[in-house]
């Protein structure tokens, strides 16, 4: 067998423009709704904002994953900071709510080969008992360029008005996403099945489902649900009960940033030594329980230790997820599999700020965090009774 299915790379070259790529996550997710509040665009069409993007994870993660096994990880691992650049520089000049859908739309787009490719050739260059410690360093390379550029943003936050702010931002995030296309073209193919020949059968290769997939997927989708009830709306609630600025906001929650900046390459490698589901189930165990308290305080002080614990159990469950889908995934289907879980996590993520901008809107404001704790509660109790055994080796 080809050392690249038995030998962990530590620092591969994707990951480089993964980092440059990921600059304008965390700002964009902080300062969008405030932006768009600003602009006059309500609680709904604010989630629809965050469907809008899911929406494209959804419709091309599968088409993605297909298109790995048989035309190679690196064209469409190149072609997603394309579509970052073209959005970005969308973003610079958004003043209406359409323009924000396309920009949406094609992030969406360049989100969805990213992550499927990226997440793929990891899955190429680990084995199962290091994928959990591989899927860690993606997540942690990925926030951290996160974090470089919440910094320069917010940073312009501080010094300017929020629209020059936003436009300023964003053609920094556009020039970062041109050096991660730069970047990009140089990575190497980390597919060993791809092109072994062009026989019929080679390009006919059918997933054969099994009862693990389809448990792997609804605990997939049921936490990415979950989690996006609440995404769209959690930084306006705090907003308007404490009536402070982004700015502040940014600052309470910057320590859970750094969490997700740290911790995943760490708890990755706890999945591998102690087992998937135990992981999971113990992180969004955490992040549930913390999701129902969260509304309910009073002091921002224990609002951002809250989301400090919150960002552990997150920082738990991610990798382990990620690695559990590697576990079950045969190489010549590793893009078509993990294609259908981003797909799976795309159709939960699509919904659930839909749900939760109702909820906000026209139901009781704190009910998006409660019904977001109880459904990750939920999913730790599956996730630890279906995935107990350590390593999941039977392949899909």
């Amino acid at each position: 067998m080809n050392s690249l299915e038995n030998q962990a790379a530590p620092r591969p070259s994707y990951l480089h423009p993964v980092f440059f790529g990921s600059f304008s996550f965390v700002f964009l997710n902080f300062s969008l709704p405030i932006r768009a509040d600003d602009l006059g665009i309500d609680a709904v069409g604010i989630g629809g904002m965050y469907a809008v993007f899911t929406g494209a994870m959804l419709l091309f993660r599968p088409i993605v994953g297909y298109c790995l096994d048989r035309f190679g990880r690196h064209l469409f691992f190149s072609s997603a900071f394309f579509f970052y650049v073209l959005a970005m520089l969308l973003f610079v000049q958004s003043n209406s709510i359409y323009d924000f859908y396309l920009a949406r739309f094609l992030q969406g787009i360049g989100a969805s080969l990213m992550w499927v490719s990226a997440r793929t050739m990891t899955s190429d260059l680990n084995k199962a008992k290091s994928a959990g410690s591989a899927m860690g360093i993606l997540t942690t390379t990925s926030v951290r360029g996160s974090m470089v550029g919440a910094t320069y943003g917010f940073t312009l936050l501080g010094f300017l008005p929020m629209q020059s702010a936003w436009v300023w931002a964003f053609i920094g995030y556009a020039l970062m996403s041109v050096v991660a296309l730069l970047l990009s073209l140089k990575v190497k193919e980390t597919s060993t099945t791809v092109f072994p020949n062009n026989s019929h059968d080679n390009f006919n290769r059918k997933v054969p489902w099994s009862p693990n997939l389809a448990k792997v997927l609804f605990i997939v989708f049921l936490s990415a649900f979950a989690s996006a009830l609440i995404e769209p709306i959690y930084l306006l609630f705090l907003k308007t009960k404490f009536d402070i600025n982004v700015i502040i906001l940014a600052l309470v929650f910057f320590p859970a940033g750094l969490v997700h900046a740290i911790l995943p390459r760490y708890s990755g490698q706890w999945s591998d030594k102690w087992g998937r589901g135990k992981i999971i189930a113990i992180g969004l165990a955490i992040a549930g329980c913390l999701s129902i308290a969260l509304p309910y305080w009073e002091s921002l002080y224990f609002i951002a230790v809250s989301y400090i614990l919150f960002s552990i159990g997150w920082a738990m469950a991610s990798p382990a997820e990620d690695a559990l889908v590697n576990d079950i995934s045969p190489a010549h289907l590793r893009g078509t599999v993990m294609g259908i879980k981003e797909g799976a996590s795309g159709t939960g993520s699509a919904l659930g700020p839909l749900a939760g901008g109702y909820i906000y809107e026209y139901w009781a404001k704190e009910m998006a965090f409660v019904s977001n704790g109880i459904l990750l509660i939920v999913v730790a109790i599956l996730a630890l009774f279906w995935f107990k055994q350590k390593i999941i080796s039977s392949k899909v």
